[in-house]
């Protein structure tokens, strides 16, 4: 029942035969409303306890997840949504921190995906490749967009890294581009159903600088954001007032994220075959 309208639009997809079918992966409604702004929307359900926007730009018909944060709700989710319906892309997006010199703003192309485990000496696990079609359909509409890119590995942590400290590290470790908490799990869904796989994210926070707070103060032990975690971040805000100043440039620095994901998606879906 939760999957007939899911599965009902599935098959006007199939019906139209053109019409390209994506899931956009995001961990939360800032990164799920900045692909959004891209599309013209058309419905709104649930799918896996998640939020799936339905809608629609050029030849393409976009299922834009907002997963929650963390792998086990990324892939949870992605393998209900490949489960209800086959897609011919799945994409990682959203916000991520850079491993490489950037500027707030700058995408992240991946061209692999590893999980690394929390500590040194950071073992982890096999690489997932991202599909090489779709990364340099990704590349050509980022350049045609005149964005910014840095197109390499991407690494998955189960915990944010908030010193500028603790990302060189992972950085020197593991060459990669860029760090989130997701783009892991939804590769290695996507595989197992033999889905081509994309990375493409935007950075919301840099290699040198550290956060204003220690976000996993936030998380859950599932790995979301609940009511303690949301009490113990605001005990932090209050026993330091001048983190709030830390918290507006992060806010800001999310908006130019958000502002490039959306430019990037409006090209990179006019341009998709």
């Amino acid at each position: 029942m939760r999957h007939r309208w899911f599965v009902a639009a599935a098959e006007a997809d199939e019906a139209a035969g053109s019409l390209k079918r994506l899931g956009i992966f995001t961990a939360t409604r800032w990164e799920l409303n900045a692909v959004c702004r891209a599309v013209s929307v058309e419905k709104e359900m649930r799918l896996a306890g998640s939020r799936c926007v339905i809608g629609g730009r050029g030849n393409c018909r976009l299922y834009t997840f907002q997963t929650g944060v963390g792998t086990a709700r990324a892939g949870a989710v992605c393998r209900e949504a490949l489960a209800a319906q086959p897609f011919d892309l799945v994409v990682s997006s959203g916000f991520a921190c850079a491993l490489t010199p950037s500027r707030i703003g700058d995408l992240l192309v991946g061209t692999d995906v590893i999980m690394l485990q929390n500590a040194p000496p950071f073992a982890q696990t096999e690489a997932v490749s991202c599909g090489e079609r779709p990364r340099a359909m990704a590349i050509r509409a980022a350049r045609d967009a005149d964005l910014a890119l840095h197109e390499g590995r991407v690494v998955t942590l189960s915990r944010v890294l908030w010193r500028a400290e603790e990302k060189r590290r992972v950085a020197e470790a593991t060459g990669a581009v860029g760090l989130d908490m997701e783009s892991a799990a939804l590769g290695r869904a996507a595989v197992n159903r033999q889905v081509p796989f994309a990375v493409v994210r935007a950075a919301s926070d840099l290699l040198d600088e550290d956060l204003p707070l220690d976000f996993n103060l936030f998380l859950s032990q599932s790995g979301g954001i609940g009511m303690m975690g949301w009490l113990r971040g605001a005990g932090q805000c209050l026993a330091r007032p001048s983190r709030l100043a830390g918290l507006n440039r992060l806010r800001r620095q999310s908006t130019v994220a958000s502002a490039r994901i959306t430019g990037f998606f409006e090209r990179f879906l006019d341009e998709f075959e």
